[in-house]
């Protein structure tokens, strides 16, 4: 009896262990297991969040440098196509525009004209559908004009955003309402090309640089913008006829050391080119002013140092050019009126622009072999 007796409490503790042991979580346990998922997975998606960011970040970086190289390339190759016979001609100058409809003009784009050299299937492209065939030298004149993107428009963000156009034509006479480059008419009234002569390649362009080395511009030390005789002017004229309008810019003045064109046009020995350009997408990452600044400010206040571009890059606030030379907290030390800008007035909440900077230099074709500084 003793033996089925402890047999018997023998086999009511395994029943009660096994029946413990299939009883499952307390709800105390279930709310710790789900607070401890719901942290796991929080932690996960705001580093899948955070991941997203810099993927979405560098590909826009990624589009930014194809779309200005691109650019580059394009305008690279028709210098580097330049015709520097008795038919070539070059002309670079800088064009103001009103961006805010004030009647004063606050922004400059450039304008490039050229002839140069054209293959056969850029010719038959130019005159595919034409009746009568122009018979030249196989040269084209091409045109580089930037214009407002967005004029007249509403949305203060958008109006520092240019439009950069090209176009191209037959060297020859015009026919119908085909006109040269280098004529005036070829513009309308505010600057832009007339219609139908040009096509846009890319649209907000923040800036586009342009400087120029001549037969006694020393770059051993490297570009240095003026109208020195070491220094690089950022205007041409390639026969020296004062096409280029100092007033209406003072980089339109052409230096006084200027060789005189001969029986051939002058051309520059070394172009360098400066592309910046920004997304709309791009504006919800930029960062704003928090309070007024004057034009004789040293120093802006902005709400989030962290969108700022790196030390020594430059920035645009409604038309004006700054250097970011330093930040202390929230306050960045500028200096003002870059790239030829004027130091101007702006109100709190005006959108702190920038792009990512592109330098392309072009030897020119007709000094390339004696290239040597």
């Amino acid at each position: 009896m003793k033996f089925a007796s402890f047999g018997s409490r023998a086999t009511r503790s395994r029943s009660v262990r096994a029946g413990n042991a299939r009883r499952g979580l307390t709800l105390v346990e279930l709310v710790l297991a789900a607070g401890l998922l719901a942290l796991l997975l929080a932690a996960v998606f705001k580093l899948l969040d955070q991941f997203m960011g810099v993927w979405e970040k560098a590909e826009l970086r990624r589009m930014e440098v194809e779309q200005s190289s691109g650019v580059s390339e394009l305008l690279a190759a028709d210098l580097d196509a330049l015709e520097p016979g008795p038919r070539g001609d070059f002309l670079a100058e800088w064009i103001l525009f009103d961006l805010d409809g004030d009647g004063v003009a606050e922004s400059k784009w450039p304008r490039v004209r050229m002839v140069r050299h054209a293959t056969d299937a850029e010719l038959a492209r130019l005159q595919a559908g034409a009746d009568e065939k122009l018979v030249g030298e196989g040269l084209i004149e091409v045109l580089w004009a930037i214009t407002p993107s967005y004029p007249g428009t509403r949305e203060l963000d958008q109006r520092a955003y240019g439009l950069l156009w090209r176009g191209e034509r037959i060297v020859g006479p015009p026919r119908g309402a085909d006109v040269s480059f280098f004529d005036d008419k070829a513009f309308s009234g505010g600057g832009a090309p007339r219609p139908g002569s040009a096509h846009a390649v890319t649209s907000n362009v923040l800036w586009m640089g342009m400087e120029f080395a001549t037969t006694t511009s020393d770059l051993r030390q490297g570009w240095k913008a003026g109208l020195g005789v070491e220094e690089c002017p950022r205007s041409w004229d390639a026969w020296a006829r004062k096409r280029p309008n100092e007033d209406r810019h003072p980089w339109n003045e052409i230096a006084a050391h200027m060789p005189r064109a001969g029986q051939t046009p002058t051309l520059p020995r070394r172009v360098r080119l400066e592309f910046e350009l920004e997304n709309l997408s791009d504006l919800k990452r930029r960062t704003r002013l928090m309070r007024y600044a004057s034009p004789q400010d040293t120093t802006i206040e902005v709400d989030d140092v962290r969108k700022l571009p790196e030390l020594g890059a430059h920035v645009l606030i409604d038309a004006e050019w700054m250097e970011v030379a330093g930040v202390t907290g929230r306050t960045v030390s500028v200096r003002r009126a870059q790239r030829g800008a004027k130091a101007g007035h702006h109100e709190i909440g005006a959108l702190v622009h920038f792009g990512r900077a592109l330098v392309r230099e072009v030897p020119i074709a007709q000094h390339r072999g004696e290239w040597g500084l």
